[in-house]
């Protein structure tokens, strides 16, 4: 199963998205699509750990990340809306501004 994730470059300070393989646990390396800084992270069980590996670390990669250039932007995605509770959310603001202009 394959999960996309956004990480922050250390590096550079841009922001881009990548999909992992969640289903295998080891050690994964992504490379920023704007500076190539390379960040080491480990899998366990479907989730980042804490837990860095580095190139010298006796682990099996799993996969070598390297996200599109097109991936890359300056500022962090807003977080996703919960459907579930919309009332204070955009949905929710976007649906008065309809149909209030309307009434």
């Amino acid at each position: 199963m394959r999960s996309k994730f956004e990480f922050h470059c250390t590096e550079c300070g841009k922001y881009f998205d990548f999909t992992l393989n969640t289903a295998l646990s080891g050690n994964y390396r992504v490379h920023c699509p704007n500076c190539g800084h390379i960040h080491y992270r480990m899998l366990k069980c479907g989730a980042i750990t804490e837990t860095r590996f580095d190139r010298n670390d006796d682990g099996i990669l799993v996969e070598d990340i390297r996200p599109m250039k097109s991936s890359c932007r300056d500022f962090q995605k807003e977080k996703e809306i919960d459907l579930a509770s919309t009332a204070p959310g955009f949905v929710h603001r976007l649906w008065s501004e309809i149909f209030s202009a309307r009434a």
